[in-house]
């Protein structure tokens, strides 16, 4: 498995909340492609009418859940690059909120967030398939925490397995 290949100088204890919680796989490319397939199959289990259902007012929807999961991806994948040495066009992610990784969720169907969340794994995947086994190595910091661009890799699948056992403890979504 690819946690078990990752060295300790390779992140802080802090990104293991989401990296404990990544697919399992070989490579980071197994481990998303995994993760990429749970999600679609994930999304498919939920009705289309508890898209819109929120468990308690003032918490998100589940459409704003998934939302969150698919800004968050564009968001690490950006970061990833940039510790790898990738110069990205716009660094449009520097600064974000938890609210602003929703925006956009309102009036979407579950078709729609699929097709979002299968566009932007399809484009996660190549970019990571496009740095080289010195450069999924690469350390940098992230938020104040150490991490690989590899690890960026696992937190994003252990990102959405956490959203998963949200959806699934708090929305009833099995």
């Amino acid at each position: 498995m690819l946690a078990d290949k990752i060295m300790p100088n390779e992140y802080g204890q802090a990104i293991l909340f989401y990296t404990d919680k990544a697919d399992k796989g070989t490579t980071i490319l197994e481990v998303l492609e995994n993760s990429k397939q749970a999600m679609k199959q994930y999304l498919q289990s939920i009705p289309d009418d508890k898209i819109d259902y929120q468990y308690a007012n003032g918490k998100w929807t589940v459409a704003e859940v998934i939302q969150h999961i698919i800004s968050y991806e564009l968001i690490m994948t950006e970061r990833a690059l940039v510790v790898a040495g990738i110069k990205t066009d716009s660094l449009k992610f520097t600064f974000y909120t938890q609210s602003t990784t929703v925006a956009g969720a309102k009036n979407k169907s579950k078709q729609e967030l699929l097709e979002e969340f299968t566009n932007v794994r399809e484009n996660t995947i190549e970019a990571f398939k496009s740095l080289t086994d010195g450069e999924l190595k690469t350390v940098g910091t992230l938020d104040g925490n150490i991490a690989s661009v590899r690890m960026i890799g696992l937190c994003i699948s252990g990102h959405q397995t956490h959203h998963f056992n949200v959806l699934k403890n708090r929305y009833g979504l099995l």
